[in-house]
């Protein structure tokens, strides 16, 4: 079974309507997708609003009873320290399949931003890595998520340290193993400069001898992405030892043989 729980709409920064989502899976083999628009709990402009979450919500209600193809309504909510309170607002709204904690920030600094890219001259490259796990451990420990995002999202335009990062990185799944989280293998890696996937192989295996468990997203943003480089994915997970995947219904885990 193949699932895709990363698909972002143009209810968020995304092109295209659910529907064309949806079409695109069924060419591709899909079992079921989850969509999983963007919310910063500032509100940025990639954002939805407050009360636009709401409107997403009934959206994929509704779209889930007029389609034989199953959905999963699920959201991506950017993780920032001091925001908790927030966060737990939205989760509460209705009853989510799933919630992805994403970090895309350090403090102020959208990192993961073309626009924002000469903010990494200003870091020592292992400072930053530091940093960025540092604030993926409290969003995990937070305990407000089911899958954790790109988990290393802070390679994704290929600044990398000299030498592997083992400790923090190991520190980070320990973390994630505490807080009983999931983590997606996330194959948009492959479409930016660092070319490859989240999280890197090393740092998936060691999720793996952790028996954390993973996901499958796509990080689509236009129709064509839905299960993009899934194939690579699976090769992947099977190299590793993975032989199964997480679902989720209504926050509830279930591990489905890939």
């Amino acid at each position: 079974m193949l699932a895709d729980y990363h698909i972002h709409t143009s209810m968020s920064d995304a092109k295209g309507k659910p529907e064309e989502y949806i079409e695109t899976a069924r060419s591709r083999g899909l079992a079921e997708i989850g969509f999983s628009d963007h919310y910063h709990p500032g509100e940025r402009e990639y954002s939805m609003t407050h009360e636009k979450v709401t409107e997403y919500m009934d959206t994929i209600k509704s779209l889930k009873k007029k389609t034989d193809f199953p959905l999963k309504l699920g959201i991506e909510i950017d993780f920032i320290p001091g925001s908790e309170g927030r966060i737990q607002k939205v989760i509460r709204l209705d009853s989510f399949d799933y919630i992805i904690g994403s970090v895309h920030f350090i403090d102020n600094w959208g990192f993961d931003d073309p626009k924002n890219i000469s903010e990494y001259q200003n870091w020592s490259i292992a400072e930053l890595y530091e940093t960025y796990f540092g604030l993926v451990q409290q969003c995990a420990k937070s305990r407000l998520f089911d899958i954790m995002g790109h988990l290393d999202l802070v390679k994704k335009f290929g600044y990398k340290t000299k030498t592997p990062m083992n400790n923090i990185c190991m520190n980070t799944v320990e973390v994630l193993k505490e807080s009983k989280v999931c983590v997606e293998v996330n194959t948009s890696g492959l479409r930016a400069p660092c070319g490859e996937m989240y999280p890197s192989e090393a740092l998936l295996r060691m999720c793996y001898k952790n028996g954390i468990p993973i996901t499958l997203g796509s990080d689509a943003h236009t129709p064509e992405d839905v299960g993009k480089s899934f194939s690579q994915a699976l090769e992947l997970i099977r190299q590793v030892g993975y032989e199964k995947i997480a679902v989720f219904t209504q926050r509830r885990l279930e591990l489905v043989r890939i």
